[in-house]
C-alpha cells in the first residue's frame, strides 16, 4: 500500500504538466507508471451502488492511474451484472455482491469505498465502510435527514479515514479560480446578490427492463414498496429531499463557499400541482440571506435559487453580482464569463481575450482567459477540458487517500453537513411558511 501511495502521487504530477496546488487540490496531468498499473500495487476500490450514478463514477475511476476496482455491490442484479461486465471489458474483473455487509466482510483488502446509492441509505453504507477501516467517497446529498448526516461526520472523525462528499464543483478549476478572482483580485467588489438555477423540461418517470425487475420480496427486503419507487426514489419523501436536494444542493453549496458564510435566513415556496404521480415539489424557489464581511466591514447578501422541472429555460448556472462586476459560472464551460461593472477595467491577463456578448453586455469568457493567464493555468484548463466533472473531485479524493490525509479533500464531511443543513431546511420553510432563521451553531455537528 505504501508503494501504491507513492506511485499515485508520483503519477498525479507526471511529465508534461507538472503539479500546482490550487484551492487545496493537486492539479496535474495523470500519467500511468509501470507500478500503478499492476493489480497488486493499485489502490483497491469498492463500489456500493452500481446504478446510473455509480456507473458515472466508475467510468471516471477506471481512467485514473493507480486505482483498481476489486468489488462492486448493488441490490439489483441488472445493475450488478451490467457494471461487472463493463469493468471486466476494461480488464478490471470484480467480485459482485448483493449485500454491502458481505462485501465489506469478505473484501478485507479494499482501501476505499465509493457510495452511490439513494440518499436515504448514504449514512448506513458510509458509516459501515468507515467502521470497516475504508476511506469513503459519498455522493451528495450527504443524507436526507440531518441526524444521519451528523452521524456520518462523527463516524468519519472516529475512523481517522478520508471522507469526501460529492459536491464536485469544489474541485472544478474554473470555480476555484473564480473564487480567487472574487476574493484575491477583487474583480466583483463586494458581493451583494447571487443567483442560481437548475431548470429542466418535464420528463417522464424512469422505467426499467420489463423482463428484469426485482422481485417484490427483494424490494421489500431492502425497503422499497415497488420498482417505481426504487427507480424513481428522488421523487419520494421516504428516500430523498426531492429536486431541491438532488439538484439544488450542488449550487446552494457554492453560495456558502463563495460568500465565506452560512445563511442566516431562508424563505421558500414550492409547487406540487404539475405531476400527479410524485410526492415532492416539482418547482422550488428560495431566497437565502447571508451575513458577510468585506474589506473588514460587516454587510449582507441575498441569494435567489430555483429548481424547476416544468421549464428548461437556460438550464443550470450560478451568477455572483457585486458592485464592481459579475461572474457567471456553470459546469457548462460556455456559460462561464466575467462582466465588468461600468468604468471597471479588466485585469491585464484578460485584456487580449476576445469578448462575447451576453444579454447586450460585453463579457470575458473565462476558459480562454484562464488559458491565457499563464502556461501553468493553460495546462490545468487543458486537463479540465479532457475530463468529466466528477473526475477531478475523485482525483482529489484519491490523492488524499494516497497521502492518508483527511484534510486534503475539497469537500470534507463538515462542509457537506453545513450544505445539508441549508438545503434540507427548504422543506420546512415551504411547508410552514414564514421562512426559517439559523444560528451559527446549526451548521456544526453537536
Amino acid at each position: 500500500m505504501d508503494v501504491t501511495r507513492r506511485d499515485f502521487v508520483k503519477s498525479a504530477g507526471a511529465a508534461g504538466v507538472g503539479s500546482m496546488m490550487l484551492g487545496g487540490r493537486l492539479f496535474a496531468q495523470a500519467a500511468p507508471t509501470a507500478a500503478s498499473t499492476e493489480a497488486n500495487s493499485a489502490i483497491r476500490v469498492g463500489l456500493i451502488g452500481a446504478g446510473v450514478q455509480g456507473r458515472v463514477l466508475a467510468e471516471c475511476i477506471r481512467k485514473i492511474p493507480g486505482l483498481r476496482f476489486q468489488a462492486i455491490c448493488d441490490i439489483w442484479d441488472y445493475n450488478r451484472n451490467y457494471t461487472a461486465r463493463r469493468l471486466k471489458a476494461y480488464k478490471q474483473p470484480v467480485n459482485a455482491y448483493e449485500d454491502y455487509r458481505e462485501m465489506l466482510d469478505k473484501e478485507s483488502g479494499l482501501d476505499a469505498v465509493v457510495v452511490a446509492t439513494p440518499d436515504w441509505v448514504h449514512a448506513e453504507h458510509s458509516i459501515a465502510a468507515l467502521q470497516a477501516g475504508k476511506h469513503v467517497y459519498c455522493e451528495k446529498e450527504m443524507a436526507h435527514e440531518l441526524a444521519a448526516a451528523a452521524e456520518m461526520c462523527k463516524a468519519a472523525a472516529a475512523s481517522g479515514k478520508v471522507m469526501q462528499i460529492g459536491h464536485q464543483r469544489r474541485s472544478n478549476p474554473i470555480y476555484q479560480q473564480a473564487y480567487k478572482m472574487i476574493h484575491e483580485e477583487n474583480l466583483c467588489g463586494r458581493l451583494t446578490q447571487l443567483y442560481g438555477q437548475w431548470n429542466r423540461t418535464p420528463e417522464e418517470k424512469l422505467t426499467w427492463p420489463e423482463k428484469q425487475p426485482m422481485t417484490p420480496e427483494m424490494l421489500a427486503k431492502y425497503g422499497y414498496a415497488n420498482m417505481d419507487e426504487f427507480k424513481n426514489w428522488r421523487w419520494y419523501r421516504r428516500y430523498s429531499a426531492g429536486p431541491i436536494g438532488d439538484l439544488g444542493s450542488h449550487q446552494i453549496d457554492i453560495f456558502s463557499w463563495f460568500l465565506n458564510a452560512e445563511p442566516s435566513r431562508l424563505m421558500a415556496m414550492g409547487g406540487h400541482d404539475y405531476f400527479e404521480d410524485r410526492e415532492w415539489h416539482e418547482d422550488v424557489v428560495t431566497l437565502y440571506e447571508y451575513q458577510t464581511l468585506f474589506a473588514g466591514k460587516k454587510g449582507s447578501a441575498r441569494a435567489y435559487y430555483q429548481v424547476l422541472n416544468t421549464s428548461g429555460w437556460q438550464e443550470y448556472y450560478e451568477r455572483f453580482n457585486g458592485d464592481r462586476g459579475s461572474i457567471n459560472l456553470s459546469e457548462n464551460a460556455r456559460k462561464c464569463y466575467y462582466i465588468p461593472g461600468a468604468n471597471v477595467d479588466v485585469p491585464d491577463w484578460m485584456q487580449a481575450v476576445e469578448r462575447i456578448q451576453v444579454d447586450g453586455l460585453s463579457a470575458v469568457p473565462l476558459v480562454p482567459a484562464l488559458k491565457a493567464k499563464s502556461p501553468e493555468m493553460a495546462a490545468i484548463m487543458d486537463d479540465f477540458d479532457a475530463k468529466q466533472g466528477h473526475h477531478l473531485h475523485l482525483e482529489n479524493f484519491f490523492q488524499a487517500v494516497a497521502k492518508n490525509d483527511p484534510k486534503a479533500v475539497n469537500c470534507p464531511p463538515a462542509v457537506g453537513y453545513a450544505t445539508t443543513v441549508a438545503v434540507l431546511n427548504v422543506v420546512p420553510a415551504i411547508e410552514r411558511g414564514g421562512g426559517v432563521s439559523f444560528q451559527a451553531s446549526d451548521f456544526v455537528v453537536q
